[in-house]
């Protein structure tokens, strides 16, 4: 196999399509099993989200990070139901590894509109979201909430390519993950990073880190760059620029126990020196926090739950400030 510089762009449209060819879907689920067991990343083309759609959410975004510090505080994260995290996290309390300065990025977070009566509400990952009141529905509420639905769309197609791309010998229903998106956990994070003015080698928008998760779909913006993946066989950071009309779709720590490897969660980190202001919007699939996984290809019979495994590592990462998490 050849060691590329860069991450592998694929074209999923075959499986958007109700008339592509096995062949043509085939193809395609072989593409994402090799950059998902080589790099844990790829840039993902074809697949049919509105152009209006990214626009409308992108204008949500600066229209929240355009708000005083005051009234983002507002609705931030600790003034969420329970264990829910939901609303704004501001700068500087996230710290990903020992060693490192916290993030410098800031970001907004919903997730599945669960009310507050539901018996399941205040657990993690799950009840009402926060809602800035300065910000009228139709035009941050609405535009949010109608990108998640189209998010869990794709998702929902991402894991049958990826369920029908594990090794046959395991002996897996190829719809294996299809579980993962009934009523899911799916953040989504509305993120901003300011220019950082001063440099440190300790500190950068988001540190060096795996996601928790299953799924990860990010949007970045024109213009911008700053996201960088590690690459173990040369041992280098590899950059990730904005490609036009992609997303990057990155593996996470869920899916690499479930598949015991086999989908790699990768290093990754947001470096932005540039000057610049960067906005990017990541969609993270979790899945159903009810299930308890074991590996797929049968090397251990120990089970762990979806829920308590993103959980205990976010509540790490967020340490006295992820009190609430706990």
């Amino acid at each position: 196999m050849a060691i590329l510089n860069e991450i592998p762009t694929i074209d999923i449209s075959p499986w958007m399509s109700s008339n592509a060819s096995q062949e043509a879907m085939d193809e395609v689920v072989k593409q994402v099993h090799a950059a998902c067991t080589t790099y844990g990343f790829f840039n993902l083309v074809g697949h049919g989200v509105p152009v209006e759609a990214r626009e409308k959410v992108w204008e949500a975004l600066k229209l929240f990070f355009a708000l005083p510090l005051e009234e983002k505080m507002k609705v931030s994260v600790d003034k969420s139901m329970g264990k829910a995290f939901r609303g704004y996290e501001p700068s500087l309390i996230q710290t990903h590894q020992e060693g490192l300065l916290p993030d410098t990025k800031e970001c907004f977070i919903t997730g599945l509109e669960v009310p507050a009566e539901d018996p399941d509400a205040g657990n993690f990952s799950t009840g009402p979201n926060l809602w800035p009141e300065s910000l009228p529905k139709e035009e941050f509420q609405t535009p949010v909430m109608e990108y998640r639905t189209i998010m869990i769309k794709l998702v929902e197609t991402l894991v049958k390519i990826l369920g029908r791309g594990l090794p046959r010998e395991w002996g897996c229903s190829p719809y294996v993950f299809d579980k993962l998106t009934a009523r899911p956990s799916t953040p989504m994070r509305l993120l901003h990073y300011g220019p950082q003015t001063e440099i440190d080698p300790r500190q950068f928008g988001v540190g060096d880190h795996t996601d928790f998760g299953c799924v990860s779909v990010l949007l970045q913006e024109k213009g911008t760059k700053g996201l960088e993946v590690w690459y173990p066989p040369t041992e280098t950071w590899i950059p990730v620029p904005v490609l036009e009309d992609a997303y990057v779709i990155n593996i996470g720590n869920t899916m690499d126990k479930w598949t015991a490897g086999h989908y790699r969660s990768a290093r990754h980190r947001v470096v932005n020196y540039t000057g610049q202001e960067r906005n990017s919007i990541a969609f993270f699939l979790n899945g159903n926090l009810k299930l308890n996984i074991k590996p797929l290809d049968g090397s251990s019979d120990e089970e762990i739950s979806i829920s308590e495994n993103i959980r205990s590592q976010l509540a790490h990462t967020m340490g006295k400030n992820g009190t609430f998490l706990r």
